[in-house]
């Protein structure tokens, strides 16, 4: 989907992203509704690229994600469970299939797959499953 090269540069913007969001909050004990409420630029990001609400498409995003992501089976959620982190080429990889499946493609598949990424990243595997997932089916 990406070359070495694409994934490569969108790993350095997820990175400068977090980095930046990090700098904002000075407090990685942040609750992740409180982290949530800084991710202003990639809720904006999102809503450009899908050119619907945030919310309602990563909503749409863990329907398509959650059985790699928020499933004890998936190798995401593996990776999270062990280590407290997503490699970004690696979630890069997954998080653009399940975009373009979403119908995402060109420059706005670039500017979700960032956005995206960066939100899971920064709320955390678990409090993005909480957050988006259909508490029915999780009951």
């Amino acid at each position: 989907m990406f070359s070495d090269e694409e994934i490569s540069i969108l790993a350095a913007e997820i990175d400068a992203q977090l980095l930046e969001l990090r700098s904002l909050s000075g407090d990685t004990s942040l609750k992740s509704s409180d982290k949530e409420a800084e991710l202003v630029k990639q809720n904006q990001a999102i809503a450009i690229a899908t050119k619907e609400p945030a919310k309602s498409f990563l909503q749409k995003f863990w329907k398509a994600a959650k059985a790699d992501l928020c499933e004890e089976e998936g190798m995401l959620y593996k990776q999270w469970d062990k280590w407290g982190d997503l490699d970004n080429k690696e979630a890069l990889s997954k998080f653009g299939g399940f975009l373009a499946a979403l119908g995402l493609k060109g420059d706005f598949l670039i500017t979700g797959i960032v956005a995206v990424t960066v939100i899971v990243l920064h709320i955390g595997v678990k409090a993005f499953c909480d957050e988006y997932g259909d508490r029915k089916e999780n009951a």
